[in-house]
């Protein structure tokens, strides 16, 4: 429990980060936050409700900024809300009835995978555009271009956003990690603009987050749950919202996707070392 303002402060400095990485990167609240929790002392179930608790309202911020400034794709939202609801609820239960190192070591190959696939497709592009052998995506008038890739026009691409949001929020209510399967899911299947994957999915965490961390108290009820580590995550998160939501408005798209999946490689790489040793 927190007990002064030092470390009041310093776990809204956590959260701050964590809000700047996941809101210009479309992950990494979670993770981020869950680890340093985890390396403070704090039981991994009492983190992942924590910081689920936390993206209540960051997720909100967070949306709500992204929205602001044009990021959120709306024909992607609800399918994802849908399935995210869905999902989160049971993996918050079964959070609550079995240990979530036993999915993570998956979990975790499923991303270096995914993240493996977005680099080499952004350094792709890259090469292409160095060669002067791209289409019109990477002339003049990117953004135009962009807008229309990241259109979905075909109804079963919006039943995938549903089956992706449910995947990605059940790993959520498992181990923490909604943003990773959702923002490069994202990317892979509709190929578009990776700043309207962050802003998605950003906002559909609000309903995800909402849905695992009332899940996991109505199963292990308040008790001696943290509330303030809570208010200082969220404070720092909100704090951060609009500054990480302008940083993924205005970095090229080709760069950010290079890092989405930078940081992919960076979080999983090391759990499946460990796994295979």
């Amino acid at each position: 429990m927190i007990t002064g303002p030092l470390v009041f402060l310093i776990i809204a400095a956590i959260g701050g980060v964590a809000q700047v990485i996941d809101g210009s990167l479309g992950m990494g609240f979670g993770v981020f936050s869950s680890s340093m929790l985890i390396a403070s002392g704090f039981a991994p179930a009492v983190a992942v409700a924590v910081v689920n608790a936390a993206k209540i309202l960051t997720g909100l911020a967070s949306g709500v900024a992204h929205w602001r400034f044009g990021n959120v794709n709306s024909r992607w939202l609800l399918p994802m809300v849908l399935g995210g609801v869905a999902g989160g609820f049971l993996g918050a239960y079964l959070l609550t009835s079995v240990p979530p190192e036993t999915a993570r070591p998956w979990v975790s190959g499923f991303l270096l995978l995914m993240g493996l696939v977005i680099v080499l497709r952004s350094l792709r592009r890259r090469t292409a555009c160095l060669n002067e052998t791209c289409d019109e995506e990477c002339t003049h008038h990117p953004e135009s271009n962009w807008q229309k890739m990241a259109e979905p026009t075909k109804d079963h691409t919006v039943a995938k956003m549903g089956v992706l949001g449910f995947v990605a929020a059940l790993s959520n209510g498992l181990t923490g990690a909604y943003g990773p399967i959702a923002t490069s899911g994202v990317l892979l299947l509709n190929k578009g603009e990776p700043r309207y994957a962050v802003g998605t999915v950003n906002l559909a965490e609000f309903f995800v987050a909402s849905t695992v961390a009332s899940t996991i108290l109505l199963r292990q009820g308040l008790g001696d749950f943290p509330g303030m580590l809570v208010l200082a995550l969220a404070i720092g998160g909100i704090v951060a919202a609009p500054l990480a939501a302008y940083v993924c408005r205005h970095l090229p798209s080709g760069g950010l996707a290079f890092l989405v999946g930078s940081a992919l490689i960076a979080q999983n790489l090391m759990v499946v070392v460990r796994v295979v040793r």
